[in-house]
């Protein structure tokens, strides 16, 4: 095994985590790749709203590929390169598949990724011309879509956290383990989306959904990256994201460009404003500085309870906000809807979907299903972020 010795009074050699870049030149081509993807996908859905689906090769679109294509060849030259220039030296740093080819896990999860993505894109023309626009996000070759978005965004995700593991503790390495995180938190937000509107906001599906989805993210990110609060930034990147595009597309002017067209139309329509997760993420990380240790179930019980309390406590007077004229502030968004929407629908006060027997057994469904959901949703979030804070190649 080989040794460093150095005299007293003379500079001492660098650490790894000194000497290597701040962020490896492949980890910064994918998080880049996964940036542009979810900024190409919230732009997509934007124009969806605003303007229709007028072709194929829109600049939103172009974004989502460009990202893709950038993480699908980044990790392709990182796998070929450790496969076969100095193979020998790579030789268990990485996966190995088809015996030939070695590369970090994280690169495979991307690829496959990719793969997915491209592979969805003639789904996606192909529908849109045979049935018009998407009712829904989660149509299928949306779906397609998603999961390849999801495996980039997850590659993406664990090279960051492998680059933390293995390079060293800096702050610069941890904060893109949170970005990356952050973005993921997003495209799961993005993918909820038709269980987040303000009108169910006083739904118990509202907060059973919430329970379901966001925790896994959050306690995953807080096992897995190493700043003082992970899981709040993670969940500050998502709200920046989500309050970024509400207040930036709507400088942009656009018109519809198919029909029908329920009310006038001016300029790009943007998604809602962000639900406000920092609240649950905050109770999040001090629940794991407290019990890091303590049996993995019990953990989750406390992690659940505490999400859909912090967040039922936000949550609920906030939604009772949106629905208001203040709501419909550029601000808060509320004012924005997509073209097809009726014009009555965009004055007055919004009313909520209760559940049937009113507040209470909204409330009582969101302490017993919410809860529940959300303490399944944070064991399997303890379980890989456990596994991402081992991941070393």
């Amino acid at each position: 095994m080989a040794t460093s010795l150095y005299t007293p009074g003379t500079t001492a050699p660098a650490t790894a985590a000194e000497a290597a870049p701040a962020i490896p030149l492949h980890l910064a081509a994918v998080v880049l790749g996964a940036t542009s993807i979810l900024v190409g996908l919230i732009w997509d859905i934007s124009w969806h709203m605003t303007i229709g689906r007028d072709t194929f090769w829109t600049p939103a679109h172009m974004a989502i590929y460009f990202g893709g294509t950038l993480a699908g060849l980044s990790c392709g030259a990182r796998v070929l390169a450790n496969s076969f220039w100095r193979a020998e030296t790579h030789a268990t740093d990485g996966v190995r598949l088809w015996r030939f080819f070695t590369g970090p896990i994280g690169g495979w999860i991307c690829i496959w990724g990719a793969l997915a993505m491209l592979t969805s894109a003639p789904f996606d023309d192909w529908w849109h011309n045979a049935y018009g626009l998407d009712v829904e996000i989660l149509s299928p070759p949306h779906v397609v879509l998603l999961t390849g978005l999801f495996g980039i965004l997850i590659g993406a995700q664990t090279m960051a956290v492998s680059s933390q593991n293995v390079e060293g503790d800096t702050t610069s390495r941890a904060t893109v383990v949170a970005f990356a995180s952050g973005v993921l938190l997003t495209l799961a937000a993005i993918a909820a989306t038709e269980y987040s509107e303000v009108e169910i906001m006083h739904n118990s599906l509202f907060y059973i959904v919430a329970g379901a989805v966001y925790p896994l993210f959050l306690v995953a990110a807080s096992r897995a990256s190493r700043l003082r609060w992970p899981a709040t930034a993670t969940a500050a990147f998502y709200m920046s994201i989500m309050a970024a595009q509400l207040w930036i597309f709507p400088l942009f002017g656009a018109t519809p460009k198919l029909g029908p067209i329920g009310h006038e139309v001016t300029h790009m329509v943007p998604m809602n404003f962000p639900l406000l997760l920092i609240a649950p993420a905050l109770a999040i990380d001090l629940v794991l500085q407290r019990m890091a240790h303590r049996n993995a179930w019990l953990t989750s019980l406390v992690l659940g309870l505490s999400f859909v309390v912090a967040f039922l406590a936000v949550q609920w007077p906030f939604g009772s906000l949106l629905a208001t004229e203040i709501g419909r502030h550029p601000f808060f968004g509320g004012g924005f809807a997509p073209y097809s929407v009726p014009a009555e629908w965009l004055v007055g006060p919004r009313g909520f979907w209760i559940d049937e027997g009113g507040v209470v057994v909204a409330l009582t469904k969101t302490v017993t299903y919410g809860v529940l959901a959300a303490v399944i949703s944070a064991r399997v979030g303890l379980a890989w972020g456990g596994w991402l804070r081992e991941v070393k190649r």
